[in-house]
């Protein structure tokens, strides 16, 4: 397919554009087909999963960057990988509960579903494997490489609709934390396996992932929060190892001159990703403390709009009077107001009177236990004005 008569460059091009054109059809073309679902899953899209395999098998075979020596360790190395998150997914299971598979599991279901993530798996690894090491491995254009075929195969794995939909919500929140930055990183660490040994290494690790999902009767039920950490931390660790043991030899000349400035350790990657995880996750309230942005004048002048403030989540027996808490309405709105009064009603049910420190009347539904959020420990002046200024032109 590729032996027309084009430069590397060119068919590098082709390749990439190939890659593109397979995603877009699955995503545009096939559901225009006049055709029942079930032909356009497992008839068409394999079929065209298998083009970039093919047509890499057809193009100059392309050399791993990696030592020779290490490669069949790397591969080894990868599945082992997969095994560990897998058995993180499995723990996480423990804790969060397990449930059934969507998969079918007849025989023929079992057949189709293996022909699907098969030819599924060897369309992208192949390709993965062809693009970033004549991209990163022979223009030396490591990073760029990795860069640009995390980001690509990242998409790939993600529906057009869940692209498209993205919008400031939670839900959409939750998307990014349990779905996009797990399978952002997993393709970076794909990406590099593939660029250290080949198509087998990160045929390896994606493999063990994909054969738990499709082919496990029963699966862990995990919330978005535990998905994110496991999705996220085992590849990033893994990525860290891979470039440990098996580091990427270091070109002469003026390739090794950039190199040696940074290019080629991951390390600024791998702090950076795990920096932002651990940003998102404060934000969301993943952890004890968590900030709200004060968002009205009540309060003042203990707290003014635009404050940030930290929320230290604390069980309602431990809330007293003159605490100022974050709770929740009937609204689904979260307040931060002054707790004024507690009353004891039949049953030891506490409820807590509040009220805004500038408003002239105390609120006129008393909070119950379960809408507690927690208790304010710091305050941060005016830094939550952009936060407001953002929310505003979302919501008009």
């Amino acid at each position: 397919m590729f032996n027309i008569r084009t430069g590397a460059g060119g068919k590098l091009w082709l390749c990439l554009g190939l890659v593109i054109g397979v995603y877009l059809a699955i995503n545009l073309g096939l559901p225009l087909l006049p055709v029942s679902g079930m032909v356009t899953s497992y008839v068409f899209q394999p079929l065209l999963w298998l083009a970039p395999g093919l047509a890499v098998l057809a193009s100059p075979p392309s050399r791993p960057a990696g030592k020779i020596s290490a490669r069949t360790e790397t591969i080894q190395l990868g599945l082992l990988i997969g095994f560990l998150q897998v058995v993180f997914y499995v723990i996480g299971g423990l804790f969060s509960g397990f449930g059934k598979s969507p998969s079918a599991f007849t025989p023929l279901s079992i057949l189709m579903n293996l022909f699907l993530v098969s030819s599924m798996l060897a369309g992208m690894e192949t390709s993965r494997a062809w693009l970033i090491n004549n991209l990163g491995g022979r223009h030396g254009h490591t990073i760029l490489g990795l860069a640009v075929i995390t980001l690509l195969y990242t998409m790939l794995s993600i529906t057009l609709a869940q692209i498209t939909g993205l919008k400031p919500t939670t839900e959409s929140l939750s998307f990014i934390n349990s779905t996009f930055i797990p399978t952002l990183a997993e393709n970076l660490l794909a990406s590099m396996l593939a660029l250290s040994a080949g198509p087998k290494a990160s045929l390896a690790y994606r493999g063990i992932l994909q054969a738990f999902w499709w082919f496990c009767p029963i699966l862990p039920d995990l919330s978005w929060a535990f998905k994110g950490i496991i999705g996220t931390a085992v590849p990033i660790v893994g990525l860290a190892l891979v470039q440990s043991l098996y580091p990427l030899p270091v070109k002469h000349g003026k390739a090794a001159r950039v190199k040696r400035a940074g290019e080629e350790s991951p390390t600024g990657w791998v702090i950076t990703t795990v920096f932002s995880v651990v940003i998102i996750w404060f934000a969301v309230g993943l952890f004890p403390v968590h900030p709200a942005v004060v968002g009205s004048g009540s309060m003042e002048p203990v707290m003014y709009t635009g404050d940030v403030v930290l929320i230290a989540k604390l069980p309602a027996e431990k809330i007293k009077v003159g605490d100022i808490i974050e709770f929740r309405k009937e609204e689904k709105i979260k307040v931060l107001h002054r707790v004024i009064e507690i009353r004891v009603e039949e049953g030891a049910t506490k409820r807590f009177i509040t009220k805004g420190d500038n408003n002239n009347d105390a609120d006129s539904d008393p909070v119950i236990p379960q809408n507690v959020i927690g208790k304010i420990v710091f305050n941060v002046p005016k830094i939550g004005w952009l936060a407001i200024i953002v929310k505003g032109f979302f919501t008009g």
